[in-house]
């Protein structure tokens, strides 16, 4: 077992006091108990425990709350936030790219225009997909492939060795995306970027010749941001 380091500004002694005691079945259920702990010959022990109440198991939530959520402004793009897990908006815009791949794109940079995107981080992926309005989206709006290099078909991005944040919150946004758009795009991880002659190569150099985006080209995903976000909060 790892050692626990506890960190508290000026001198406070700490004592052994309660422990609370968590058990799943197979379907998912939980079942807690609380427990008085007390340390015999130098030794922690467990005493009878009661089961936990709403009550106390609502106050033992605010408690941790107060240590584990963001509290802060809300960015103006974010348009869902639980704990671990942020979902935010990019309107339709100029932005630079660069490219380090082979054939055609080769090593090319520019400013070119980008659809409306969003961007969905969790603790374990970091995705991105395309919107077909330049609007806030809402739990119902459709989501489409964004036709990136180093995207998979699901949306996830191929990290590798771009710095991420290691927090997610409000203030992770902006180095989320300068993550991403800095990035070297390599490769295409999926064949099917956007519905167009030449595909995804023909589409960047076209862009980077200062055409405009064609929204009505992008592959729906079958998707609603509320589907997306399901999927994602079943996993934690």
């Amino acid at each position: 077992m790892n050692d626990v380091a506890i960190h508290h500004r000026g001198n406070v002694d700490l004592e052994l006091d309660a422990a609370l005691l968590f058990y799943r079945s197979a379907s998912g259920e939980v079942y807690a108990t609380q427990h008085a702990a007390r340390v015999v010959n130098d030794r922690p022990v467990l005493l009878p425990g009661v089961p936990m109440t709403l009550e106390s198991l609502a106050d033992f939530a605010e408690l941790a709350a107060r240590r584990t959520t963001y509290r802060g402004f809300v960015h103006e793009r974010v348009v869902y936030f639980a704990p671990n897990l942020l979902a935010w908006w990019v309107p339709a815009g100029k932005r630079r790219v660069w490219f380090e791949a082979d054939g055609k794109l080769g090593n090319r940079s520019g400013e070119c225009n980008h659809p409306p995107l969003l961007f969905i981080v969790n603790k374990r992926s970091w995705s991105v997909f395309a919107l077909r309005n330049d609007e806030r989206p809402g739990a119902a709006t459709k989501l489409y492939r964004a036709p990136y290099f180093n995207v998979w078909e699901t949306g996830q991005i191929c990290t590798g060795n771009v710095d991420t944040p290691d927090a997610i919150n409000s203030d992770s946004i902006k180095p989320y995306e300068d993550a991403f758009f800095r990035s070297r795009f390599t490769h295409a991880n999926t064949d099917r970027l956007i519905r167009r002659r030449g595909g995804a190569v023909r589409l960047w150099l076209d862009l980077l010749d200062g055409a405009e985006f064609p929204l009505h080209q992008l592959v729906d995903t079958t998707r609603t941001l509320a589907d997306v976000v399901s999927t994602l909060t079943e996993k934690d």
